[in-house]
């Protein structure tokens, strides 16, 4: 481990030398940027913006505020089965949406015109949801951290006013996967806390694993960081149409700020009173996959390693244009915690 960072800082030094390289290529023309995630049961809705040129400041294809520059004079048109469903409308902000709901094993295709852009198309299938057989907590922990104070006479008091509820637990979830079709997926865990006055809290799950599904094609983590997945999407390559029991955990990094302030009326009667975990496992259509994956593997070539690893193409199956159009459906299970 000694010598992978001696050479991070030998690295460092060198490259601290700097020479400025004019770019003389040519610059690509703008297009459509096309973005949307379609889910069964949810009406047909997606952004359009201008591409940019990566030497732009804020300029060209920025917007005055940075951001980048919406198209809200588009011509959109929704396809199912290579008919025309309807016309997407604009309700600004580069957003369109349709009224028609799309149905799981539903071809959607998606075509865009406009005058000072080269026409645009992109197609998806509506996925089905993996059901999830089962789940199980195991090495459930919880620790309460209180705050404190020094008072006049300098001896510390603990302020009992509040504290932060740390929980970490270990986790199976089963799920059984159909049979003969390549699937893809993602899992995502929350937290839910209920107070005694009716309100609801989540809290997202940072989780880790061991389990080969994630470690497949996932193996990038220069400073060997155990508390987190480098990507947290996987395929059925290794489970093909049987019952799969994957294992997560926690590792003590989910949990809640807790106030029973009795001089605040608003946390007067604001106890904890109940949680329970969500599991949310995602269906995802194979270009959203390919675009999670080139995202995450891009997000991991943080700070200075970044120089010198490999471009990453983040995937795009715009034809013209360059963006995103996928799907997901999600099935859930729920675990009440004591």
């Amino acid at each position: 481990m000694k010598s992978k960072y001696l050479i991070i800082i030998t690295l460092i030094f060198i490259i601290s030398c700097e020479k400025e390289i004019k770019f003389n290529g040519d610059e690509i023309k703008t297009k459509i940027v096309l973005n949307g995630i379609l889910m069964p049961d949810s009406v047909v809705k997606i952004n359009l913006t201008e591409s940019r040129f990566f030497l732009d400041g804020e300029s060209g294809s920025y917007s005055n505020n940075g951001s980048f520059k919406r198209i809200d004079n588009a011509t959109v048109d929704l396809w199912k089965d290579e008919k025309i469903i309807e016309k997407l409308h604009n309700i600004g902000e580069g957003y369109y949406i349709g009224s028609y709901v799309p149905q799981i094993g539903d071809n959607i295709r998606i075509t865009a015109s406009h005058e000072s852009f080269d026409n645009i198309e992109c197609s998806t299938e509506i996925v089905a949801p993996t059901p999830v057989i089962s789940a199980d907590t195991i090495n459930y922990r919880e620790e309460k951290h209180y705050g404190g104070y020094y008072n006049e006479d300098g001896n510390y008091s603990i302020d009992s006013s509040s504290y932060y509820l740390a929980i970490s637990f270990d986790m199976f979830i089963t799920l059984k996967d159909p049979k003969n079709i390549p699937n893809y997926y993602n899992i995502n865990l929350d937290l839910k806390y209920y107070f005694s006055n009716g309100t609801e809290i989540t809290s997202q799950v940072i989780y880790n694993s061991d389990d080969l599904v994630f470690q497949k094609g996932n193996e990038m983590n220069f400073f060997d960081d155990d508390n987190y997945l480098n990507s947290t999407v996987f395929n059925d390559e290794l489970f093909d149409g049987k019952e799969y029991k994957l294992k997560i955990k926690s590792n003590n990094m989910s949990g809640i700020l807790v106030e029973n302030n009795q001089y605040n009326p608003d946390y007067e009667t604001n106890e904890l009173v109940g949680m329970e975990i969500s599991i949310e496992l995602q269906s995802l259509s194979y270009p959203y996959y390919m675009y999670m994956k080139t995202i995450d593997a891009k997000s991991n070539l943080y700070g200075f390693m970044e120089i010198f690893a490999e471009p990453v193409q983040i995937y795009t199956n715009i034809k013209g244009g360059i963006g995103i159009l996928g799907s997901y459906s999600s099935s859930f299970y729920t675990i009440p915690l004591k």
